[in-house]
Order: C-alpha cells, then structure tokens, then sequence
C-alpha cells in the first residue's frame, strides 16, 4: 500500500458530489461480522443525506454505483477501516490499516485528513529482520502488519524470507577464518540489502533493522541507503517468531520516532509564534490558506468541526444552525497542501488546552 499516491489520487478530485465514507472495521472473525451491518448503516445515511440535496436520480444512480462496487467485498479481508470515495464517474473501495472515525461526507472534495494524518504521525515502515541464517521483510503501519513479505508477492525475484544457503562455518580461532566468516555474513546480507532497496524503491518507507548487535551493524555497513534507517533494535530474542512478537519488541523505537517527530512540530510552532508568524483564529488560516501563504498547519488530532464558510468574505461560521461543509478543518488542509503546505497532526500533549489549530504563514 502505497498511502502517499492514494492520498495525491484523491486530493486532486474535485467533483459535485464528492463522496467520502469511512467505516471502522475488523481484521479477525467472529468481530469482522458486524462489520456488513456498519457497512449498511452508512450506506443509508449516504441515501438519506443524497436524496435530501440531490435530484432523486442522480442520487440513486450514485448509491446504485456504490453498491455494485462492494458486490465483491469480502469482510474477511478487512483491516481496520473500510474506505469508500465515490463521484458520479467512479467508486473506489479501500482497505486502511488504521481507525478513523466513521464518517458520511458529501462535499466538492474527498475527505483526506485520515490519509494525510497517518502520512504526517503516523509510522508506517519496513521492518527487516536480519540474522546470519536468514533476512525477512515486513511492512508495518505503527504496531500492525500490513504484509510479511514471500514468495507470493507480486515483485518477482525477492523470496523473503531469504535464506542463507553458504553458510561458513570453523571451529578454529584463527584470525584469517575469523575475517572469512565476516565476509561471507556481508555477502549474505548485502544480497538481503539489494532486495530490501528494490521493494523500497516501489514504496520509500523508513526503515527499522533487527537482530543481534554484530549482525545489526554488519548489515548498516553493507546497505546501500543507511539514512532511510531510524532505529535499530538488538536485544530481540524472537527473529524466528511470528511478526507480531517482533513487532512488539520494535515498539520503544517506534514510540521514541513519534515523539521525535511531534517534538519537531512542537518546535516548529515555536519559532513561528516568536516571528510573528503564526495564527490561530479560524477565518484568518482559512483566509490565509486561500491566499496561498501558509507554510504549515498544526492539527489537534480528532478535531472536526462542522462550519458555514462565506466565500465573499473568506470567513467562517461555527455557531450557525446550518452549515455548508462537513469538516472546515479538511477544507483548509486540502486547500494548503495544494499550494504546497505541509500539515503535522499533534497530539494533545503537545499543543496549549483549547488550541485546536494553528497555521504557520510565509509572510
């Protein structure tokens, strides 16, 4: 899963309707059975709020393409939200292995802030698992697996886990055997390396290296892109366990990688405030935003916020009984990221009590 080019795919739609529907769902039986039910709810929803809006036709041709697109969905193969994003030309149907909060939105835009904030804080990468007898590749999105991957996968000529099949062995002490044991560890995990960089070149996720302390750092020195590596963990005793024990063990490292990254944004507010830079009243980023000058925008994770926006005056709404968009908060962020902003979602540990969003201007 490539979350960066769903997330560039849906963000440039712009159509009326644009249909965003999100639906928590289950990875394991019996849970996954209410997931047809949840599925049915929102689909009501949607044909209720369509009809309410919409001309009756065009409103049940639209639930009608919906429909038909999820004639094939199999809830056995849920991961953790099931993700719908409908115009009048096409249906998509998308499998995210985070939460979200399950949602409706008709708008002229499909809702992307879940995407855009796992892409931001979230830590979705590779796990590769190294000793000196074999080297596996997993794909992790925070503390759940995505894929281990095999021989099945769809890049061809990669067989993780790949295995060491010259191994050299001595019972001698002798420096020089010594020095041949290490070269053939490196040549084995170079060969691990090249594989790892060919699915890294298809989807660039960092990376996180396993194993014991020799072989850690002999792999760091043979690999081709040492950067793309933020963490190493060396006291695993489960290289040979199922993913989930290893991926447990990785989660110190993950956790440390998060904070790194909320700390950069918390530093980033910071320095904007003492420039003079930063705003927080919701008109001002909207109007800002508009204008193309926000650099960068920072969003207390889980704030929503229904608004009625007044395109004359560019200001917004909060208290009116009736609104025109679902979220004001994805309206500015799709706004800002198409004039190439950046946004960074804090957890409340990180922003004052009652900030909810704040925006950093170029000038």
């Amino acid at each position: 899963m490539n979350l960066q080019q769903i997330f560039d795919q849906l963000n440039i739609t712009q159509a009326n309707p644009a249909i965003s529907i999100f639906v928590p769902t289950h990875r394991t039986f019996p849970d996954n059975q209410q997931d047809a039910i949840a599925l049915k709810n929102a689909m009501k929803e949607l044909e209720t709020r369509l009809s309410e809006n919409y001309d009756k036709r065009e409103a049940q041709s639209l639930v009608q393409q919906i429909e038909q697109k999820l004639a094939d969905h199999n809830h056995n193969y849920n991961l953790d939200t099931l993700a719908i994003f409908a115009t009048a030309e096409d249906t998509q149907i998308l499998n995210f292995p985070f939460k979200v909060k399950p949602r409706v939105i008709i708008d002229q835009h499909f809702s992307t802030r879940d995407i855009l904030r796992e892409l931001n804080n979230a830590v979705h990468y590779y796990l590769v698992v190294v000793s000196r007898n074999q080297g596996r590749l997993l794909e992790v999105f925070n503390d759940q697996l995505v894929r281990e991957l095999n021989q099945d996968d769809e890049l061809q000529g990669l067989n993780f886990p790949i295995e060491n099949t010259h191994l050299y062995t001595t019972n001698s002490d002798d420096r020089s055997n010594a020095i041949k044991e290490e070269n053939y560890i490196k040549e084995f995990l170079n060969r691990i390396d090249k594989s790892v960089q060919e699915v890294y070149k298809q989807n660039p996720l960092p990376i996180l290296v396993v194993g014991d302390e020799r072989i850690v750092s002999y792999y760091q020195q043979v690999c081709d892109n040492p950067s793309a590596i933020f963490a190493t963990v060396t006291n695993s005793t489960n290289l040979e366990s199922e993913a989930r024990l290893l991926i447990d063990d990785a989660q110190d490292k993950v956790n440390l990688y998060r904070t790194t990254l909320q700390q950069a944004s918390q530093a980033e507010i910071s320095q904007a405030k003492s420039q003079n830079l930063l705003i927080e009243d919701l008109s001002s980023i909207y109007r800002a935003a508009k204008e193309g000058r926000v650099d960068q925008i920072f969003i207390r994770k889980g704030y929503v916020q229904p608004a009625t926006i007044d395109e004359e005056t560019s200001s917004v709404e909060l208290n009116s009984k009736t609104t025109n968009t679902d979220d004001i908060v994805d309206d500015v962020l799709s706004i800002v990221i198409q004039h190439g902003g950046k946004a960074n979602f804090l957890s409340g540990d990180f922003l004052d009590d009652n900030i909810n969003l704040l925006a950093k201007v170029r000038y």
